[in-house]
């Protein structure tokens, strides 16, 4: 049980550095978005 568990936190630590990576990848696409509309 102990081993299960200890994979299960870094399964859900992972998960959660993949998500903030994610929304960190999405805010920057939609600031770039904002910034090529403001330039035309």
């Amino acid at each position: 049980m102990g081993d299960s568990t200890g994979s299960m936190m870094y399964m859900f630590g992972a998960v959660i550095l993949i998500y903030f990576i994610g929304m960190g990848i999405y805010q920057l696409c939609i600031y770039i978005k904002k910034k090529w509309k403001n330039r035309r």
